[in-house]
């Protein structure tokens, strides 16, 4: 993918740099919408290799195992010390498996599964997919007819909307554990009143959040890996720029659906 120069005329045009960005950005979010409509349309159509699918889950889900328990663990020791800390000061201790719990459900859950999945799987995705394209092992699958997206992206794609939510769950339930411990040590809190507090304050919608959450994740890893793999060309060079372009778009869309997700499902307690 060639450079949008900043020199133009003999000017120094800083402009052109947000300008390059903003154009490869949008062809982007094209290119993915494009390719999650053709990804549905052939899941409705029960075109889906199962056998495929069960490998990329193991791929996807089974392997990021330890890498989100290590992050949600001590995630979830950083931020229960913190809130235990707090609340200890202002004499609301019986509150902190409540505000833990909660933290860990809406956001901590979803988004340390997101962010280390996106950072293991997309960034391998993108860097097989592009491997393929600059080998023209796509072309040849596309002279076989058959659609990339279909034999590719698929498999890939209902993996990652099984084992997401899965993740996720894991990572909350490993935060939560790493707050029971800091609420004892740091607190004095007993295990059976901080999850009386748990259950005092968890409502249902703020699972429906969460799953809102791990769903929109893996759509968004395995469709933006898929895109760039598939649409970008060149050499060996290109195949580390599409993995970076892969990490920094999942994670910066992750962030963002989450806020968005977050202010629309705010509610008053």
């Amino acid at each position: 993918m060639q450079q949008q120069p900043v020199i133009k005329n003999g000017i120094f045009k800083p402009y052109l740099i947000f300008e390059a960005w903003f154009g490869s950005g949008v062809r982007l979010c094209g290119q993915t919408i494009l390719l999650l409509f053709h990804t549905i349309r052939y899941i409705l159509q029960g075109k889906i290799d199962w056998p495929e699918v069960f490998r990329q889950s193991n791929m996807i889900g089974v392997k990021s195992f330890a890498v989100v328990a290590i992050t949600a663990l001590f995630t979830g020791f950083a931020m229960s010390l913190q809130i235990a800390r707090e609340l200890v000061l202002f004499g609301a201790d019986t509150a902190i498996g409540g505000v833990v719990s909660l933290a860990l459900i809406r956001e901590i859950g979803p988004i340390t599964a997101g962010v280390m999945v996106a950072g293991r799987v997309g960034s391998a995705i993108a860097a097989e997919l592009t491997t393929m394209m600059i080998t023209e092992q796509i072309d040849a699958l596309k002279v076989m007819r058959i659609d990339p997206a279909q034999y590719l992206v698929v498999p890939r794609y209902l993996a990652g909307v099984f084992m997401m939510p899965v993740l996720s769950i894991y990572a909350m339930f490993i935060g939560l554990f790493a707050g029971i411990l800091i609420a004892q040590s740091a607190a004095n809190l007993p295990m059976a009143t901080f999850l009386d507090s748990v259950k005092q304050t968890i409502l249902d919608r703020d699972f429906h959040v969460h799953f809102i959450k791990s769903f929109i994740n893996a759509t968004i890893i395995i469709m933006f890996s898929c895109a760039i793999g598939l649409s970008t060309r060149g050499g060996a060079e290109d195949v580390g720029i599409a993995t970076t372009r892969a990490i920094v778009w999942t994670m910066t869309m992750i962030f963002v659906f989450n806020y968005i997700v977050t202010s629309l499902t705010y509610a008053p307690r």
